[in-house]
């Protein structure tokens, strides 16, 4: 009797144990992937905002290129 009560206790340790390690599934690398290129895309437009008002300070437009900056800059996951 103990050895079968033992039995799905240890099937549910070697599936813990499995989904614990291993490689990322094509999903999670997808997202990953993802996520990278939107950061980056990130970045890149709150540089692109900052030059605008840097290089137009009197453009009407400025006000609203630092704004936009500054949101970005805001919605950057913290680290």
């Amino acid at each position: 009797m103990s050895r079968n009560f033992l039995l799905p206790f240890a099937f549910g340790a070697m599936l813990f144990l499995s989904a614990c390690g291993g490689e990322k599934s094509e999903a999670e690398k997808a997202d990953e992937e993802r996520s990278v290129l939107r950061e980056e895309k990130r970045k890149k437009a709150i540089e692109v905002y900052k030059t605008l008002a840097k290089e137009y300070p009197d453009d009407p437009k400025s006000a609203e290129a630092k704004q936009k900056a500054a949101a970005l800059e805001a919605l950057a996951p913290k680290k």
